[in-house]
């Protein structure tokens, strides 16, 4: 069997349970100010199966990689179980893996 991430991807609109997804997400530096924004530190890919569609989508992780340099820590592990906003992954670049 092939390896997931070696894979056809293609540009993700509307996903449906099951459908397999990967996107990229930013890493956020703990914070270090009373108000404002946390400090973008790095990015992650993550590759998650669509598990269940409500006000959010629900995801267990397939994997996850840190694509920046830099010494920022990944948040997700793999087999976690995550929620994201519609809107939050089509910002990652959304991807749907494709079956034959």
């Amino acid at each position: 069997m092939t390896d997931i991430k070696d894979q056809e991807w293609a540009a993700c609109q509307n996903p449906k349970v099951g459908d397999v997804l990967k996107w990229n997400e930013p890493l956020w530096a703990a914070p270090n100010k009373p108000r404002g924004k946390r400090d973008k530190i790095g990015e992650q890919e993550i590759i998650a199966q669509l598990m269940d569609v409500k006000d959010t989508l629900e995801f267990r992780v397939n994997n996850v990689r840190k694509i920046s340099s830099g010494n920022a820590e990944i948040k997700v592990k793999k087999h976690e179980f995550i929620k994201r906003k519609k809107t939050s992954i089509e910002k990652g670049n959304c991807q749907k893996l494709l079956t034959k």
